[in-house]
């Protein structure tokens, strides 16, 4: 009998690397979920499968983006080498707290970063005639304070396999990035996340690998079809929804890891 996994998986990866590559991240905040609740995946393997997935999502998002020029390549590799960092750091931890635990430190993470990323909405649409480029030239202090966000993106990837976008996203708007300049970058950071991420579980042989390449093959497709839309899109109203959408699923994912 033909297996229709052979189609739903492939199909779900270009819808999810459609999404997240047009809003920004890597995709493990779906990936997870999903194979776990819909392929009937373990938790374990969900997660290592999550960080190989996201790859291939995050390298086509972001050459894609680069090419369209929402990359900022010299901050996107300060918080890079925070989240290698990072994501050793969480692989660390996550043999040492009770996954229960573990979710609800998540939610409570996720729910706290909404206050810097509502704090650096209000005050750009303060100066929305302002076009900033501070990253250009980050001084020591806010080099220290961008790779402690891309280090708190890779404990996440680290832990839950999560691609890490709540701290890093926060950081980058914290800086005064642009919303599509945000995307790109943020793309492009969670590729250290995941490639860490690979090499730590694939020593833990907890990756399998026929189901990365199933979700991968649909997920780059999708990835390199974000950007194009996301040019379609006016940058006003682009700035007006960015900021509450990433919010809402900010919000909505952290309740929902302290409540189940």
């Amino acid at each position: 009998m033909f297996d229709f996994n052979l189609i739903l998986i492939p199909l779900f990866g270009f819808l999810i690397g459609l999404f997240v590559s047009t809003l920004g991240g890597g995709g493990g905040g779906l990936y997870v979920p999903v194979l776990t609740l819909i392929f009937g995946v373990t938790p374990q393997v969900a997660v290592a499968t999550s960080l190989a997935s996201v790859l291939p999502t995050t390298a086509a998002g972001a050459l894609s983006h680069y090419r369209e020029g929402n990359v900022d390549i010299r901050t996107g590799l300060i918080l890079g080498i925070g989240g290698i960092v990072g994501t050793v750091i969480g692989a660390y931890i996550a043999n040492m707290i009770p996954p229960v635990l573990l979710k609800k430190i998540l939610g409570a993470f996720m729910l706290i970063m909404l206050i810097p990323t509502l704090r650096s909405m209000l005050k750009r649409r303060k100066n929305k005639n302002e076009v900033k480029k501070e990253s250009s030239k980050l001084t020591g202090p806010k080099r220290i304070i961008a790779s402690l966000f891309g280090v708190a993106g890779g404990i996440l990837a680290g832990v839950f396999g999560l691609s890490g976008t709540p701290p890093v996203t926060a950081g980058l708007y914290s800086l005064g990035l642009p919303a599509m300049m945000v995307v790109g970058t943020t793309i492009f950071v969670l590729i250290f996340n995941s490639v860490t991420g690979i090499g730590t579980y694939l020593l833990l042989g907890r990756l399998d690998i026929p189901l990365v390449l199933l979700l991968g093959c649909g997920s780059v497709v999708g990835a390199f079809l974000g950007p194009k839309l996301l040019k379609k899109i006016n940058p006003k109203n682009f700035e007006k929804i960015y900021g509450p959408l990433t919010m809402g699923i900010m919000l909505i994912s952290g309740v929902a890891l302290l409540v189940y």
